[in-house]
């Protein structure tokens, strides 16, 4: 009788023992779950800031994003740029500095007080007379003007052709200013979206090279806390 209940007793006891294992492996299995993984990524550059720098100086953006071989070829083409307008302004001036001085030599012309009109209209007629008779005759009384004040008589039709040439030179170069105007301005917006978009590849590459950190907590069967990490790094 004492055997058969030692046995009985035996027998609960295995049986127990192997629920609560297994119970316990449930347990454990559910509490060592990883936790939501870290990314670590490089330092991503502003797409935002990256725009305004190049719009403020082209190359600059692209410099601020480690791509300035890139950007070197926009402050190239701005400082050209620029040598270009500064060309045709030194050019214009030069030029005007040419008609007065010949308007003043060979047409008696007095430069002081003489608006842009006047050198303009003295290229097309031989003298003050000749301007003022065709104003008369179209009735344009308010246009004629005072000999006294704005004399000039030119000697021989080629004088005129001559100050004509210089005059038409002159406003060339000022007006040929416009186009590296419009060129400096279309280098600032080029420059400043291809440094936005550069910014947003930066970063996109930093993401795809990220490192991923992965942590796990649980306890084992004798309930002790446990901590593993895994990296991940991405390429």
């Amino acid at each position: 009788m004492n055997n058969k209940l030692v046995i009985f007793f035996l027998l609960i006891s295995i049986t127990l023992n192997a629920q609560f294992k297994e119970q316990l492996n449930q347990e454990v299995n559910l509490i060592n779950k990883p936790l939501k993984p870290t990314l670590i990524y490089p330092y991503q550059k502003s797409k935002t800031l990256a725009f305004f720098l190049s719009l403020a100086i082209p190359g600059l953006g692209e410099y601020y994003v480690n791509r300035f071989d890139v950007g070197k070829y926009f402050l190239m083409a701005e400082g050209g740029l620029w040598l270009t307008l500064y060309g045709f302004g030194y050019y214009g001036r030069i030029q005007r500095e040419n008609y007065i001085s010949f308007a003043k030599i060979n047409g008696g012309v007095e430069p002081a007080g003489k608006d842009e009109n006047f050198w303009s209209i003295i290229g097309s007629y031989m003298s003050v007379d000749d301007f003022n008779e065709e104003r008369l005759l179209n009735r344009q009384y308010n246009s004629v003007y005072d000999e006294k004040t704005h004399y000039w008589y030119w000697r021989t039709n080629e004088d005129r052709k001559k100050y004509r040439n210089l005059w038409l030179s002159s406003e060339s170069a000022f007006n040929n200013k416009q186009f590296p105007i419009a060129f400096i301005i279309i280098n600032h917006i080029a420059s400043a979206i291809n440094a936005s978009l550069l910014a947003s590849k930066y970063n996109e590459q930093g993401e795809n090279s990220s490192l991923r950190i992965i942590p796990e907590f649980g306890v084992n069967f004798n309930f002790e806390p446990q901590l593993r990490v895994s990296f991940l790094k991405r390429f």
